[in-house]
């Protein structure tokens, strides 16, 4: 084989590794931000329902252990800190005010539902 084969094909190869490598990485935060879009809509029924049964209002906002009444599943496993609550496998979720929309840090970027 000549050097300016062995360079195209090394050439060739830089540029489907440019260009594959940040579309793999899209795919999957896209993957993954479904999961945390799901979470976050479950996160807003639960602040709803908290809100209708305690007669709060729009303006107030519950506690992680207040909401976990009207949570299930794995969501449920997850823990607060400082007014923040964390997925153990990655996500800061934050809560907010029942009238306003929770949001989710993954990765430096944030999520809405």
């Amino acid at each position: 084989m000549s050097k300016k084969f062995i360079i195209v094909l090394a050439a060739i190869a830089v540029v489907v590794l440019a260009v594959g490598i940040p579309n793999f990485m899209g795919m999957r935060f896209t993957s993954n931000s479904n999961f945390y879009v799901n979470s976050l809509h479950q996160i807003g029924g639960a602040k709803s329902e908290w809100m209708y049964e305690t007669g709060k209002t729009t303006n107030d906002t519950p506690t992680w252990a207040e909401l976990l009444p009207y949570l299930n599943g794995d969501i449920t496993n997850w823990y607060a800190t400082n007014g923040v609550v964390v997925r153990p496998s990655g996500g800061i979720y934050t809560i907010g005010r029942v009238g306003e929309p929770s949001s989710c840090l993954v990765d430096g970027r944030r999520v809405y539902p």
